[in-house]
């Protein structure tokens, strides 16, 4: 039985873009034993998921400090112990090719552009045909080695949450009092002003200037995600807002998806809720400004990108790397096309 170890351990965009890489090998080998090794914090993405096999976490808390050596070597030699034939490696960093390597597969397959040293540790390296290709198709490529063609990708994203999850979810929609039928006039537009990286922040005030005009203009009800560290900003939103918005709890990632499926659309940067909206078939406005919504924007139809006039950094993995990028996008871009997309 083929023995197969995807490695992606986050971002929860990054994991999301990788899930097709698992359906397309659950469809190609319905018998191989398939493990993710991932970070504990993008564990639930794939929690549940019936095409994997096996979840292999990483507590990255654990990697700080003078102990963090001893826990990789470690979980290394547990991971070793699993004796994987093959090795799937999108992820293009020295620690994600260590972990190929350390893993003992014999087919170890990532990409040839030197990051890293990354390429030190495979022996297959893949190059994708279409250079600007999204995140998602260039992932795929990685099991052509394995006699895998474009024809026979299976692109979906399935995210599950516990009824417990829901159940709570549910309450809070009650408490306060959002439309479960999502007539007209009583939507739910979610903004989410969080990113990772401060470079891809819109600020907060403009986001209140939106929300207000979606209210005022829309009729729709407003509320504000926002995740861990990010409630100050989800509080100077309704600062800055003459109208009512509502803050969301603190939520658990799959709690957060649940969220986000009750909602008519989502404003947010470029972040782990868009991509989660993007796979639950949420429609998005997105606003992209360092990065490049060619690679990296949500998948699918049904979402409109607001660009940043200035074009996207060649360097866009640096994180601080300034905000004039997001400062040059105006209110009235987001605005429009959140109403262009409510209109649908």
């Amino acid at each position: 039985m083929e023995r197969i170890l995807i490695i992606k351990l986050g971002a929860v965009g990054d994991v999301i873009h990788t899930l097709p890489v698992l359906e397309t090998l659950r469809h190609c080998f319905p018998q191989a034993h398939i493990g993710w090794a991932v970070e504990e914090t993008a564990a639930p993405i794939l929690e549940g998921n019936p095409a994997l096999s096996e979840l292999i976490p990483l507590d990255r808390k654990k990697l700080r400090g003078a102990s963090g050596l001893i826990y990789f070597r470690q979980w290394l030699r547990a991971l070793r112990e699993k004796r994987f034939d093959t090795a799937l490696d999108p992820h293009n960093l020295f620690k994600s090719g260590v972990i190929a390597y350390a893993s003992g597969a014999s087919l170890r397959s990532g990409f040839k552009k030197l990051r890293e040293g990354n390429f030190l540790f495979l022996n297959r390296r893949i190059r994708p045909a279409v250079r600007h290709r999204h995140a998602v198709e260039k992932y795929l490529c990685l099991l052509e080695p394995l006699g895998i063609q474009e024809t026979q990708w299976v692109v979906r994203f399935p995210l599950g949450w516990r009824s417990q999850d829901e159940d709570r979810v549910g309450r809070f929609w009650t408490q306060e009092g959002f439309s479960r039928t999502g007539v007209k006039h009583d939507e739910v537009v979610a903004v989410n002003p969080g990113a990772s990286w401060p470079s891809k922040r819109w600020m907060p005030e403009r986001y209140a200037q939106v929300a207000d005009r979606l209210v005022k203009e829309r009729g729709v009800r407003i509320l504000i995600l926002w995740g861990p560290g990010e409630r100050p900003l989800a509080d100077r939103i309704t600062r800055s807002m003459s109208e009512k918005a509502v803050i969301a709890p603190e939520t658990s990632l799959k709690e957060l998806m649940a969220l986000i499926k009750r909602c008519r659309l989502l404003v947010t940067g470029d972040t782990g809720p868009l991509h989660i909206a993007a796979a639950l078939g949420v429609p998005t406005v997105s606003l992209f400004g360092p990065s490049d919504p060619a690679r990296n924007g949500p998948y699918g139809h049904g979402h409109t990108i607001v660009r940043s006039p200035i074009p996207p950094a060649t360097h866009w993995q640096k994180k601080e790397i300034g905000d004039h990028w997001m400062k040059a996008i105006a209110v009235e871009a987001v605005v429009e096309a959140a109403k262009k997309q409510l209109e649908l």
